[in-house]
């Protein structure tokens, strides 16, 4: 209809176990079914992938890495693990007390850990694992690879950040992770959650016509706070089943939540010229064109504060 908000539909929860995945996923041969609904194989897709897919400037500086990005992924997949997690090891050893990481201008404005992180969480070896499989496949990077002459069945790829849009739409509660003591509250989380998300296209999470299939609050747990997010977002209906939001809310991991998350911020993303991302011609203040071209930017968030 006129006027109503764009549809984003939740078809499948399916996870991925190895990185031989990843390199299918990336190549296109999943099975047709992975887009749900009867979108034919080979239509293409946007993904919104929870990982770094760049390095800081500074550290390829540093490192003398090519400039471009698919040279600097490529030559740190060649690396293994083990090697490319003691290298980023050894930069922050040598840096001051209180400076152990180099951020990417995204990372600190998003509120992001470091990607030269190895532990809590490991955003290193998450970059390893992806950035060097997305370079080897024809996927549009925007801002770090694009592609000129992209067909309309094009594959893109977005990093996105699941932890900035959640803090957006519910504060800072955990959501994730925890021990027994705080199952109860990280569930609560989850749920109001869902329901801020249900809440997106500008109406009641409940629709009485089963528009947006959404979980019930529990008794106590405040509705979503108003906040900046319809200047963030656009509007947006959201629709899952309850066999979805029951797997999300039991997940203490988040991982199929976060997923959703990404997805939402991918979907918004496709919505905008560009991809609602800052221009190297017109970059964000006090950020350079440069930062821009090596590091990238994560989708969904601002360019200005």
């Amino acid at each position: 209809m006129p006027g109503a908000a764009p549809v984003l539909t939740l078809h499948e929860l399916r996870e991925l176990h190895t990185l031989d995945d990843l390199d299918r996923l990336f190549g296109g041969l999943l099975d047709a079914g992975f887009a749900g609904g009867d979108v034919p194989s080979g239509t293409g897709w946007v993904l919104g992938i929870d990982a770094a897919l760049a390095q800081p400037l500074d550290l390829v500086e540093q490192l003398d890495w090519p400039r471009h990005w698919a040279g600097h992924a490529t030559l740190c997949g060649a690396m293994d693990r083990a090697m490319f997690r003691d290298l980023l090891r050894a930069v922050s050893a040598a840096r001051p007390a209180g400076q152990k990481y180099l951020y990417r201008a995204c990372c600190r404005r998003a509120g992001a850990a470091s990607p030269m992180n190895t532990v809590r969480p490991p955003v290193a070896l998450m970059f390893h694992a992806v950035a060097p499989r997305l370079a080897a496949h024809e996927v549009h990077v925007p801002l770090l690879r694009p592609l000129s002459d992209k067909p309309r069945n094009t594959y893109v790829a977005l990093e996105t950040y699941p932890g900035w849009l959640a803090r957006q739409l519910i504060g800072r509660a955990p959501y994730k992770g925890g021990g027994a003591t705080d199952r109860a509250a990280r569930r609560e989380a989850r749920t109001a959650l869902l329901r801020s998300l249900a809440g997106l296209a500008g109406h009641p999470a409940a629709s009485p016509h089963g528009a947006v299939a959404a979980p019930t609050l529990s008794t106590g747990l405040s509705a979503p706070r108003p906040g900046p997010l319809p200047d963030l977002l656009p509007r947006l209906t959201i629709r899952w089943n309850a066999d979805h939001a029951t797997r999300m809310l039991d997940d203490p991991e988040a991982d199929l939540l976060d997923a959703l998350l990404c997805a939402v911020l991918a979907a918004a993303s496709a919505l905008r010229p560009g991809y609602g991302l800052p221009s190297p011609a017109a970059p964000p203040h006090g950020i350079t064109a440069a930062q821009l071209d090596v590091e990238g930017w994560i989708a969904g968030l601002p360019p200005e504060e």
